[in-house]
């Protein structure tokens, strides 16, 4: 165990993987929690790839939100649950922290590091980072969630087949809120996408 408190399983598949337990680690009252963004380092890293990612309820007035993800990594195949509720969240995007929590415990669940560590988006309590209130702190923060607009931004002619297809994952969550609330922005996004996911299969074709 390390003075992280991290246990020796994890350290040793982050030594493989070559991450730094005390970058990537942050100790909330003696449970060891991993950062998102090494979640999916480690998930490159192993080339584990999401197979599925579904709404199994959605209750956006109630911000109840749960969803499934099935991942796979070479001959193996998991499946995990992200639940996403009042009770357990405290920011105003439940569709994209339950797809997070849904993603992270499968990549931890194929790197063998379930059990041992967190992810960051199952803990309540702030990070060391967001430990100091202050308005310009929490713009930024806020600013770093998927919104519709972004993923407009992102679509371009330029992506791969592979990479428009990991967008559409990336943000289904906000796609689903917008499908509701904002019917518009909804169609603009859906149809952009389209025409692009269309000229890659007509290229394929040719």
């Amino acid at each position: 165990m390390s003075k992280l408190n991290i246990p020796d399983e994890a350290i040793k598949v982050f030594k493989e993987l070559g991450i730094t337990s005390k970058d990537a680690v942050w100790d909330c009252h003696g449970t060891p929690v991993v950062l998102h963004k090494y979640i999916e380092v480690i998930g490159a890293k192993l080339n584990v790839s999401i197979d599925a990612l579904d709404i199994v309820e959605a209750n956006a007035k109630d911000g109840i939100v749960s969803m499934k993800c099935v991942a796979s990594m070479k001959d193996r195949q998991v499946i995990s649950y992200g639940e996403c509720s009042p009770k357990n969240n405290k920011n105003a995007y439940p569709y994209a922290m339950a797809e997070k929590r849904a993603v992270d415990r499968c990549i931890l669940k194929l790197a063998n590091l379930h059990g041992f560590v967190y992810s960051e988006n199952e803990i309540d309590d702030a990070k060391p980072s967001q430990k100091v209130s202050s308005k310009p702190t929490e713009k930024k923060i806020i600013s770093e969630e998927p919104t519709v607009e972004k993923f407009m931004t992102e679509l371009t002619d330029k992506l791969k087949l592979s990479e428009l297809t990991a967008l559409k994952v990336k943000y289904r969550g906000v796609m689903e809120i917008a499908k509701q609330e904002d019917k518009e922005l909804f169609k603009e996004a859906a149809l952009k996408y389209q025409l692009l996911e269309s000229n890659h299969t007509r290229t394929l074709q040719q």
